[in-house]
């Protein structure tokens, strides 16, 4: 077995032989010709970076070697069978009914039986709640940072079809429970929970338990680190090229490696280093579809989905689903379990400060190497020490699987060479030893590194050492990552750095300064204005003339609108000219000021004419309201009988008619008096 870039090569001696010549070839050229970009790296170093190393030695390392060592062999074999073994012989038919979203009773037994492993696993620490209405059970294990606290989630589904359900879904929950077991006496930062879903086996295209615990999560603001779900894990068939493997499947989210291949990386790594290599990174990620994991990917949220190489079996899931199947192997489970374990420990842990260290130690003969391969999550130093006990020649290289290329090397004979490589970009590296000669050697390799989790570019000790949150990219939640925080000079554990009761990140989409509270000098702090819905940038929001304060404060006017009263005149010309920005009528003639400027009235007189009769009236039976004496008779309006008309044209026709009145009378006393005759 020859172990090359994280990947174990099964080769008989001959073909060892072979590989190892070409390898070496490889090597010696690429040691003796080097590249542009097998170099020392002398890269400068930041102050930021200089800090953040003072920092860190101040933390101490977590040696990650013992940590996965102890916990690769912690994992029991038996366990894992007699959970999937009781599950599926006392509880088969585990159905969960959507109609009336209730339980099968042996569902229910399936629950009191989890929560006892559980307790009896965690010492009584940890026990089953139940959320949302498919009563999906939830354990948490408390991290030791102030709450609220990020979590990593283990899931596995515990409802099944009407079958035995050994694999589908046994396996994974044996997998929660022997994960919570060989977690128990560590303690972690952040919390752990871990999940048991229904509803995971009612639809095969969603998992409706899934997304309703998505749901909940969302409604209650719970921040997630990962979610490592479980699914099917144990047929193996030696017939079938891919049934050896456990495949993970992560979806990249927002285009962080801590999101999507960190902790795929390690778990393959430790699978190799650790295991028999049963980890496998897949990328076709529509296997995944039905799955916890796909629901979290659907929200921007990290999740690996694990799942047996072969999925499509036809054994999981139907009447042969016994835990005694034949092609059925338990040591899946525990290899599962083993680089989900090692990985959530390592994430936990690393959230003390501590700056994680690799080892590893042998013998490497002439014309021989051993590889140590490391994951770095910061654009930061790789610190590789190699020390072996005689005088023979041993070439160290760094090797990129980013650049897929050697990118530092040294020789030396003196027994002690010492590396210290600025890394470009998080990834996953490799430290090479290789023995050119002559003496073959037993050797030491060790690596040490600061660690960023979060993806925010700053050292998990540089936070812990300014307060800022190890596990979250937004330790304030204003939207505005910390490191980016730092950059602008806001404060990254205040979400309001300048008091003024606008957040940050809001203050940002805005264009408002986050370090003051008054950015336009109008006396209005800025998150009262964006509370009113005016600009904290502008003096005057509407453009109106009025100030913002005097609006406020003085006319009591809408800051955000121009023209408050909407009687067509701005505030602020209102305001200039004495009318009443709050009222369209200023004087209450039930003329609008408006009418009374476009015509020359007088916007803030009853009667702009002093005649006795209001403007409005005038308007409305046609008089001119800037006018006294409409009809120029002489006659002031008030007191005229006919203010429309002058008295020449209305005197005249009644003088005619009063003398055709005494003619006509005239005649008649006349007629009376020749007819009396």
């Amino acid at each position: 077995m020859i172990n090359l870039f994280g990947r174990n090569y099964s080769v008989d001696k001959h073909g060892a032989r072979i590989l190892a010549c070409a390898i070496v070839i490889t090597l010696t050229l690429s040691f003796a010709f080097p590249s542009g970009s097998i170099v020392a790296n002398n890269h400068s170093s930041s102050p930021l970076l200089i800090q953040q190393d003072v920092i860190a030695a101040s933390y101490g390392t977590l040696n990650a070697t013992d940590l996965w060592t102890n916990l690769w062999n912690s994992t029991s074999l038996s366990s894992v069978t007699n959970y999937v073994r009781e599950l599926s012989e006392n509880y088969p038919n585990r159905t969960w009914t959507l109609s009336n979203m209730s339980p099968s009773a042996n569902l229910e037994g399936a629950w009191t039986w989890a929560n006892d492993v559980l307790e009896t696993n965690t010492d009584g620490e940890l026990s089953f709640d139940q959320i949302t209405s498919f009563q999906s059970l939830i354990a948490i294990k408390a991290g030791t940072d102030p709450a609220p606290r990020p979590a990593i989630l283990i899931s596995g589904v515990i409802d099944s079809k009407l079958t035995p359900g050994a694999n589908d879904a046994g396996s994974s929950v044996s997998a929660v429970l022997e994960t919570a077991r060989i977690l128990h006496n560590y303690t972690f930062s952040c919390d752990i929970y871990y999940i048991l879903l229904n509803g995971g086996r009612v639809d095969d295209d969603t998992s409706l338990g899934g997304k309703a615990l998505v749901e909940w999560l969302e409604d209650n603001n719970i921040d997630t680190l990962t979610a490592l779900e479980y699914d099917r894990l144990i047929y193996e068939d030696v017939g079938h090229a891919l049934s050896p493997w456990i495949s993970i499947r992560a979806e990249d989210v927002n285009g962080l490696y801590q999101s999507e291949m960190w902790l795929s990386d390690i778990m393959m790594d430790l699978s190799s280093n650790y295991g028999i290599g049963r980890v496998h990174i897949a990328t076709d990620l529509v296997r995944s579809e039905g799955t916890f994991a796909y629901e979290m990917w659907q929200v921007g949220r990290p999740a690996i989905h694990i799942i047996q190489g072969y999925i499509f079996e036809g054994v999981s899931g139907s009447a042969l689903d016994t835990w005694d199947y034949e092609d059925y192997n338990y040591t899946k489970i525990q290899s599962a379990v083993a680089a989900v374990a090692s990985a959530a420990a390592y994430v936990g842990l690393l959230g003390d400060g501590e700056s994680p260290t690799f080892y590893s130690h042998g013998i490497v003969d002439v014309d021989r190497f051993d590889v140590q391969t490391l994951t770095m999550t910061i654009n930061d130093f790789m610190n590789v020490s190699v020390s072996w006990d005689n005088s023979t020649t041993l070439n160290t290289a760094i090797y990129s699987h980013i650049d897929d290329d050697f990118v530092y090397e040294r020789i030396e004979d003196d027994g002690y060479i010492s590396m210290k490589y600025l890394v470009p970009e998080p990834g996953k590296y490799s430290v090479l030893v290789y023995n050119i000669g002559p003496l073959n050697t037993s050797y030491t390799v060790n690596t040490t590194s600061v660690c960023d989790i979060d993806g925010d570019t700053l050292s998990n000790t540089f936070e812990l050492a300014i307060g800022t949150n190890v596990y979250v990219r937004d330790s304030d939640h204003d939207e505005l990552n910390d490191d980016f925080e730092l950059e602008l000079g806001t404060s990254p554990i205040s979400s309001d750095s300048d008091n003024d009761g606008a957040s940050d990140g809001l203050e940002y989409s805005i264009g408002s300064n986050m370090l003051l509270n008054d950015t336009d000098g109008d006396n209005l702090s800025d998150g009262f204005e964006i509370d009113l819905g005016i600009n904290p940038t502008e003096v005057d929001t509407d453009f109106d003339g009025l100030d913002d304060y005097s609006e406020v404060y003085e006319w009591f006017t809408n800051p955000a609108e121009s023209d408050s009263d909407s009687d067509g005149l701005w505030d602020g010309f209102e305001t200039l000219n004495g009318l009443n920005p709050l009222s369209p009528d200023s004087d209450g003639d039930s003329l609008g000021d408006l009418f009374e400027i476009l015509n020359g009235l007088n916007p803030l007189s009853l009667d702009s004419d002093n005649d006795g009769w209001s403007d409005a009236y005038e308007v409305e039976f046609c008089l001119d309201p800037l006018d006294p004496d409409t009809d120029q008779d002489g006659i002031p309006d008030s007191i005229d009988w006919d203010p429309r008309e002058h008295w020449i044209s209305v005197i005249a026709p009644v003088g005619v008619l009063g003398l055709s009145l005494l003619i006509l009378i005239f005649g008649l006393l006349k007629h009376r008096v020749y007819f009396k005759e």
